[in-house]
């Protein structure tokens, strides 16, 4: 969903008539939020290795990735991580999916809105520990190829509509994060979408991993007694 690669825009002819059918577009954070300008913590990857471990992992993530470590030294290790899995995709499309289904809404003029805002999703981040992180990074620096075999299995759920493997597979990869990234963030959500006016029709995009399991979207949906079609097919 937030990637450009062009294998997760298979299902976008699909999706166009029903943003079209709808009268607000709900992305998963507002991308046309302006951020506000607040004071954010230093990070400092470098800093916390040895100047000679941290070397070689740089030049490990650069010969395995081609991919400057330096460049993100100084943000949160969720994003470097995220920094990393991007380098093995394609850049087919200008932008990420969900940037290019946004824009899509607003030139047919939909109200838009997010799910989220850009500060509980900064809030969120920064509130996450660090140094399992950076740790996590040295592993993945040591074997990449874990991390080649996890982003092309991901690729291939999505592209195949498997939401509840996907669903697996992104909840196995988030460790002890899973419950603040994942099931909070799923029953917060699906809050906020049953507050939504019945009067309207909305298109809701969110990452696929919050769809299924236990706190997920379509579930929680479920539970409080709305219908959850499925509109293309997906693996059951």
């Amino acid at each position: 969903m937030h990637i450009r690669d062009e294998r997760v825009y298979g299902y976008c002819d699909v999706l166009y008539p029903l943003i079209q059918q709808s009268d607000v577009y709900v992305g998963e954070m507002d991308l046309g939020e302006v951020p506000e300008h607040t004071e954010m913590p230093a990070y400092s990857m470098s800093a916390y290795f040895r100047n000679e471990v941290y070397a070689k992992l740089r030049n490990q993530l650069m010969k395995s990735f081609r991919l400057d470590i330096i460049r993100y030294d100084h943000l949160h290790p969720l994003m470097i991580m995220s920094a990393i899995s991007h380098s093995m995709l394609e850049n087919d499309r200008r932008v990420s999916l969900d940037e290019h289904l946004w824009n899509f809404a607003d030139r047919h003029q939909l109200t838009m809105r997010g799910l989220e805002t850009l500060k509980e999703q900064m809030t969120l981040l920064h509130s996450i520990a660090p140094d399992p992180l950076y740790r996590q990074i040295k592993e993945i620096s040591t074997s990449p190829e874990k991390l080649r075999k996890f982003t092309r299995h991901s690729l291939e759920l999505y592209a195949e509509g498997d939401i509840h493997r996907l669903y697996q597979l992104t909840k196995s990869s988030m460790h002890h994060l899973r419950k603040r990234i994942i099931y909070n963030r799923n029953l917060e959500m699906t809050k906020r979408m049953k507050s939504f006016d019945p009067s309207l029709t909305y298109f809701i995009a969110v990452g696929a991993g919050h769809l299924s399991g236990p706190t997920g979207i379509i579930g929680g949906l479920r539970a409080a007694g709305y219908k959850v079609k499925a509109m293309v097919p997906f693996s059951r």
